[in-house]
This record gives structure tokens, sequence and C-alpha cells, in this order.
């Protein structure tokens, strides 16, 4: 056996495998033999059917596995020994000359591979940046406009004539080509929302001069600020397979337009909002509804922190990738078909995302953190526990809800989906002990400001 390399470009090797009938004849001679020996042949006893006979029937098969695990190994063997740190999987090379493949007359082969390498790098030292750790309180107006919402979304509606500020529409919003013609098979949706829900104020005062039974013609991703998960998920309520081919024009028409009667604040709101007898007058809702937006700003401000440390870090450590390599790999291994456009375009961002797996495998590595089996499944039925039953739990949904984590456990996509989960709670405690964190109290409308200028990447 005789392997050589070449270098392509800067991390770029290509491999070269000569295989020698030495290499492989004794092994495949091998096979054939205890194959030949299970044989069932009318007119051969068992166990003496003739080699070569076998050697015939199955020798060019058994030829072809021997060569691909003799290949397999060799090339695990050489990018072990040589320490090589590769990227993606070894890249098959087309063969200039097809080889045949013939136990009758054994002869060399040469296979030939492409590896992609990644280069040394140091990780950026996240002592030598201050992060700051928001601490968003709710205002007062914030809390009395959330309690009026509650008043309104639990009201009842009557019809009425016009549009005024606070109506709620029922509107059918009908898809439409480009040139405004209809659209076969487009999207057709009736939705009440409220007028107050059109981000954008000249859409909004358009539509507050209709009449029912009117329509107009808008851009919905202009008249949402382009927001494309409120669109698909809430204004037109369809999946992301729908939305798929959607284009932007759309023709809304009025339905109907009702006027809300907000509801009394009374025990039996309390009741139905959050339980028998856990909030029992205003005093008590005014503190309840705090609590839970405290909550939520400080999970928005935790993931922004997140963000911060990790952005930090992507933008901050240098790491050197083979790009031909990388785009040849992609078009290869992508499980979806991809054109080469596609790879050029999408391509900042795919090296974004290896460059954030690189960074997280080592630190994850360095720190030694390790998941067990139970482990996740308590961490997967925390999760559960606090996403349907807001931490508050007796012995039956206890219960219930090992059965569902066991349940999970079992299926790949679903247990992977935790185990990257829990990966990333133990990866950035890890990251936040070596991180300058500095706490920063900010009101929520200086926070949101914050958050638009970034673009997430996770």
């Amino acid at each position: 056996m005789n392997i050589t390399k070449e270098k392509l470009n800067d991390l770029h090797l290509q491999v070269n495998i000569n295989i020698a009938p030495a290499d492989y004849l004794p092994k495949v001679e091998e096979a054939i033999k205890v194959y030949s020996k299970k044989l069932n042949i009318p007119g051969f006893r068992k166990g003496h059917v003739p080699q070569g006979m076998a050697k015939k029937m199955v020798g060019n098969e058994m030829l072809a596995e021997e060569l691909n695990k003799l290949i397999g190994e060799t090339l695990d063997n050489y990018i072990k020994e040589e320490k090589l740190n590769i990227l993606g999987q070894p890249l098959p090379v087309e063969n200039m000359k097809k080889q045949e493949i013939n136990i009758q007359s054994p002869s060399s082969y040469d296979f030939s591979f492409e590896l992609g390498l990644v280069s040394e790098y140091q990780l950026s030292d996240l002592a030598k940046k201050e992060f700051l750790n928001y601490e968003v309180k709710p205002e007062e107006k914030t809390v009395l406009d959330e309690i009026e919402k509650l008043k309104v979304r639990y009201g009842t509606t009557e019809e009425t004539d016009t549009i005024i500020k606070d109506s709620v529409l029922s509107i059918i919003f009908k898809e439409l080509n480009n040139d405004e013609s209809e659209k076969l098979n487009g999207i057709e949706r009736t939705r009440r929302i409220s007028i107050e829900s059109f981000s954008n104020e000249q859409v909004k005062n358009n539509i507050m001069s209709l009449k029912k039974g009117e329509s107009l013609v808008i851009n919905i991703f202009d008249a949402y600020s382009n927001n494309e998960e409120l669109i698909i998920h809430n204004i037109l309520d369809i999946n992301h397979d729908q939305a798929n081919g959607m284009g932007h024009t759309f023709k809304v028409t009025i339905d109907g337009i009702f006027e809300v009667k907000k509801t009394d604040l009374n025990q039996d709101l309390y009741n139905r909002l959050f339980g028998d007898g856990i909030v029992n007058n205003e005093v008590e809702l005014h503190e309840k509804i705090k609590e839970e937006l405290t909550r939520s700003y400080k999970g928005a401000a935790h993931q922004k922190l997140l963000n911060d440390i990790s952005t930090y870090l992507i933008e901050n450590t240098t790491i050197s990738f083979p790009d031909n390599f990388l785009k040849k790999w992609i078009l290869t291994n992508n499980e979806n078909p991809v054109t080469s456009e596609q790879v050029e375009k999408e391509f900042g961002q795919f090296i974004r995302q290896l460059k954030w797996d690189l960074i997280t495998e080592r630190i994850s590595k360095e720190a030694g953190i390790k998941i067990e089996g139970a482990e996740l499944k308590s961490f997967t039925i925390q999760r559960l526990r606090e996403q349907y039953f807001a931490g508050q739990v007796n012995e039956m949904v206890e219960q219930y809800l090992g059965q569902m984590a066991d349940k999970i456990m079992t299926e790949e996509k679903s247990r992977r989906n935790y185990f990257n989960m829990l990966m990333e709670e133990k990866l950035f405690a890890e990251l936040k002990k070596k991180a300058n964190i500095q706490p920063r109290e900010i009101s929520y409308d200086e926070f949101i400001h914050l958050e638009g200028q970034h673009n997430h990447h996770h």
C-alpha cells in the first residue's frame, strides 16, 4: 500500500491511496472460502462447492466490500497518524479512469480524496471585554397598558360601521400575483385582528378609511415591518410550508368592524386568568402583572447577554477555512439539493455557524462538559414543567411529565433537541464564568431599542 499527499491550497489537501493486490487478495480469498462453505447449490454437497464457482458468483462483490473497508481504515489511520484536524468528511475525487473491479485478474487500484483542514486558533479572551447584563424594570404605564389589553381581550364585541383606533376587524386576506391579478391556489384567510396590529402607519391610515365590504391592495411585508414570524404565525396563521412560495402582494377586504366593550375587573376574571384565589383585587393584579413582565424581561435580557457573548466570540476569534473545499463539500453533502449560487449566497452564514460550532466544541472539551442520560431526562422534565405548567405541578402531573420525558428520550430528533438545549445551558454557564459581566439598569424602551440594532445568529 502506498499513500501520498499533495497540497491543493492552504488547508486543502489531496490524499492518494494506491492499493496493490497483495493488500487485499488474502482477505478476499478467505471471505470467498468462508462463503463457499455456506452455499447450497443443487448437485453439490453443502460445503463442497468448488471455490472457483463461488468466486465467479460473489468474487467481485467481496472484492468491492474489502476495498471499501480497506480505504476507510487506511484513510482514518492516516488522518490520526498525521494528526490532521479535518472539517466535514473527506471528499472522494472522481478518478480519471473508471477502474474495473475484476477478481479474475487482480490489479492495483488508486483512490484519491480531498481533505479540508481547520487552522490553529486561539479563543478570544472574554475577560477583556465588558458585557452588560441589563436589568429591565416594568414601568407603571406598561403595567396599566397590559391591564387594558386584558380588559379588551376578555371583553365583548358588537358590530359597528366605522373603524376607530380601538376597532377589531374581521379581514379577508387574499394573496395576489405581483401584477395584482388573483393568484391560483393562493393563500386566503379570514382573521380577526385589531387595527393597531398594522405597524405601518401609512397602511393603518389607509385601512381606517375603508367601510365594510371595501378592499385595498397591500404589501403584507411592508404592512408588518418585515416581521416574517409575526406574518406567518399570527396574522395569517399558516405554517412554513405554506409560506414558502408566498408572495408579498395581498388584497385585504373588510368583512366586519367591531367595537370592543371592555370587561370589568372582577374575581371571575382573576380566577380565569391566574387560577382560583391567586389574585383577589386590583392591587394584587397589579403586582402579578408586574411579576410576569419582570420575568419575561429577565428572559429577554439573559438572551441578549448570551447573544452578545457569542457574537463577540465569533467576531474576535480568528479561524481560517478552506473556502473552496467547503463550498464543494456543501454541494455534495447537503440533505436538500443546492445550487452553487445558493452556496455562494449563504456561505458567510455557514462559516459563521461552523466557527461557532468549533468554538463551542473547544470550550466544552476544555471544561470537560458531559451530559449523562439521567441528567438529560431531569432537564427535559424541568423544561416541560416550565413550558406547560408554569412550574406548578402535583403528583399526577409529575408522573405524566416523567412519561412524556421517557417518550422524548426514545425519539432521536426530540432527544437531540433537548440535548442541545442542555448543552447550550452548560456552555453558557462556562462562558459566563470567563466573561466580565456588569449589571446595568435600563428602561424597557431603551432595551427594545438595543435589541433592534442586532440580528441574532442563533
